[in-house]
């Protein structure tokens, strides 16, 4: 079935590219975009794509009387093979163009440049194996007087790709080179990691520059590779957008597919696109500042819309999903915490893929990743969703909570303070993070405390402690033969990866992509703000809930998954409350598995099954660890230091 609600989504972004290729004034020229998203083969055109999406038809509100309501598009002049050979380029009149020593010409267009009314030609020289090269300008004047628009840079890394090149004229003074790597499997690998395609727009000299001027390059994209899963696409169009005579170059960027384990949209909903827009100025071009962050906006406020709504809001947080990610693709400083870049090497800045000569691109939303947050939660409030509310609103932690988000936590789950009711004697046998802990509820009420020499009960109504004769339950989470190690984030992978060893003697551990973006998730220091780049691998604090031969599912924060190893690739998937496995003894559940008690937003959130959620804080709380609730929640117990710590909350 479509998704509505991404679908509502990017028609709220129309009206935006709408304008982004007729500004609306008189004096706008529309042309027709040239759309870099599948490279066509060596030599031949790149497709085209006839319209820029929302511009195609004309509301009934249009103004028909506009002087250039039928103004004729430019139509694009794709470029056309070189000669036999690649070695010569004959020119109107009998002159000839010789390509440069090591190099053959392979596509090139003939148009007047320079003013003198003789066409001149402006061709891609490539070397043997095509992946280096130049696009030359030879004078129709003076061919032998080879010029140099553009070098493809000599980082760009296509080694064992085959190169796909298209020139074109995209407007009255614009051409458009694409060099585009097309690479097996075995190049393309996690986000930027993989071949990176570059583009470079060449400014002609208009009538003002006099005769004789050069053309000169006006602006360099690159697009870096997204995993396999996921394509990205640019389509340039030139139009006057501010009126001032002088055409204007927008890029509209589009990101398609999903990563695994997100589901792939469908439909309407299979890309979404926000525009780049630099205007043309005598220095040369600038960026809009205004954009993409208003195609963003627009999007966020439609997730908004559609989370309030019955028949929308269980699209919001795939739909949530998609736009985080787009974000994170087309924005250096999308990740929270995202600290200055500087330079075209400086870092694999965030997940961008999109570069320009003067680096990524900065989009300076900074509060856009709040309001996707805000709109997953008010979505997921709206479907009574509560836990998976609040994992969303958690997610950018307490200092990028607004008001209105603290209002949404309150009434999800209540503030309750915790008062400790009793602490044992019995030292719990320490776990590492991740693991099964030492507590452990009875159905009666009893506590179990896993120590070093054996199980000791704790009775509910005298907190009387004895030893027992229950078997110890493991610490190690497993399935099966299957052992869940880790929850880790890394530098070179866009989501949270599960790490687990297939069997005891498993030589490495296998990995599963998680359903939460690299930037999601607890940080491995609960309350740490993010770090200005990322470094290195990060484990995190994560909580089990429940193993079987089916696999794992665990908390992260709020955020409930389910990660499944029956299939011969493993998966994982949001989890919904309540659980319907049982509750493993040490697991943060009650014995009878409807309550959970898991850290997140500053606290411990503790809900059941039918029955509200409440976040206790206060007492021994924040150094506790290893909770385990009773059944229906009144009371918790905690590790706190080398004692059990049983709390009830007020």
């Amino acid at each position: 079935m479509p998704d509505r609600s991404c679908s509502k989504l990017l028609h709220a972004l129309l009206p935006l590219l709408a304008a982004a290729g007729c500004d609306g004034c008189p004096s706008s020229r529309p042309y027709t975009p040239y759309t870099l998203g599948s490279a066509a083969p060596s030599g031949a055109p790149p497709p085209l794509s006839g319209v820029v999406p929302g511009a195609a038809t004309a509301g009934p509100e249009a103004d028909a009387g506009a002087p250039d309501a039928a103004a004729p598009r430019f139509a694009v002049v794709p470029s056309v093979p070189a000669p036999e050979g690649g070695k010569q380029w004959p020119l109107e009149g009998g002159p000839v163009a010789a390509a440069p020593t090591g190099r053959t010409f392979e596509t090139g267009l003939l148009l007047d440049v320079d003013g003198d009314g003789a066409r001149d030609l402006v061709a891609w020289a490539r070397s043997p194996d095509g992946l280096r090269g130049e696009l030359l300008l030879a004078p129709a004047a003076r061919p032998q007087a080879l010029r140099t628009l553009a070098a493809l840079p000599g980082d760009l890394d296509a080694q064992g790709c085959t190169p796909r090149v298209g020139l074109s004229q995209i407007g009255p003074s614009a051409l458009a080179f694409d060099f585009a790597p097309q690479c097996g499997g075995a190049h393309r690998g996690a986000a930027g990691t993989g071949p990176t395609r570059w583009i470079a727009v060449i400014r002609l000299p208009g009538p003002a520059a006099g005769a004789g001027a050069p053309p000169e390059l006006a602006l360099e994209l690159r697009l870096r590779a997204p995993p396999a899963e996921e394509a990205l696409s640019a389509s340039l169009e030139v139009a006057d957008r501010d009126a001032d005579g002088r055409d204007d170059l927008i890029v509209s960027v589009g990101l398609s597919g999903a990563l695994r384990p997100f589901p792939a949209p469908a439909g309407a909903a299979s890309e979404i696109r926000a525009p780049l827009v630099f205007l043309d100025r005598p220095a040369g071009l600038s960026r809009d500042a205004a954009q993409p962050g208003e195609a963003l906006r627009a999007l966020a406020a439609s997730l908004l819309r559609d989370a309030r709504g019955k028949s929308t809001a269980p699209a919001v947080a795939a739909s949530a999903q998609r736009l985080r990610r787009f974000h994170a693709a087309l924005c250096a400083d999308a990740e929270r915490g995202a600290g200055a870049t500087a330079g075209r090497d400086a870092a694999r800045a965030g997940e961008a893929l999109v570069w320009t000569g003067a680096g990524p691109v900065r989009c300076g939303e900074p509060g856009l990743a709040a309001a996707i947050d805000h709109a997953e939660a008010v979505a997921a409030s709206t479907r009574g969703a509560p836990l998976a509310a609040i994992a969303a609103l958690d997610r950018g932690g307490a200092e990028a909570r607004t008001k209105e988000d603290g209002k949404l936590l309150a009434k999800l789950a209540p503030p309750a303070t915790a008062a400790a009711v009793y602490r044992t004697a019995a030292a719990p046998q320490p776990t590492r993070t991740g693991a099964f802990g030492p507590l452990a509820f009875e159905a009666s009420g009893a506590l179990l405390v896993r120590t070093a020499q054996g199980v000791v009960r704790v009775d509910s109504a005298t907190s009387t402690e004895s030893a027992t004769d229950i078997p110890p339950w493991p610490a190690a989470v497993h399935a099966g033969p299957a052992e869940l190690v880790a929850v880790e984030r890394r530098c070179d992978a866009p989501t949270l990866l599960a790490l687990f060893r297939s069997s005891p003697d498993a030589v490495g551990e296998m990995e599963v992509p998680l359903p939460l973006l690299r930037g999601q998730g607890p940080r491995a220091r609960p309350g740490a703000a993010a770090p200005e780049r990322c470094a290195g691998t990060e484990r995190l604090p994560f909580v089990p809930l429940a193993a079987s031969e089916r696999g794992f599912d665990i908390a992260l924060g709020a955020a409930l998954i389910s990660i499944d190893l029956r299939a011969a690739a493993p998966a994982s998937s949001a989890l919904s409350f309540p659980l319907t496995t049982p509750a493993p003894q040490g697991a943060a559940r009650s014995p009878d598995g409807a309550t959970l008690a898991i850290p997140a937003a500053g606290g411990l959130l503790v809900a059941t099954a039918g029955g509200a959620a409440r976040l206790w804080t206060g007492g021994d709380l924040a150094q506790a660890t290893a909770c385990a609730p009773a059944n229906g929640g009144a009371r918790v117990a905690c590790v706190a230091g080398a004692a059990a710590v049983i709390f009830e909350a007020k």
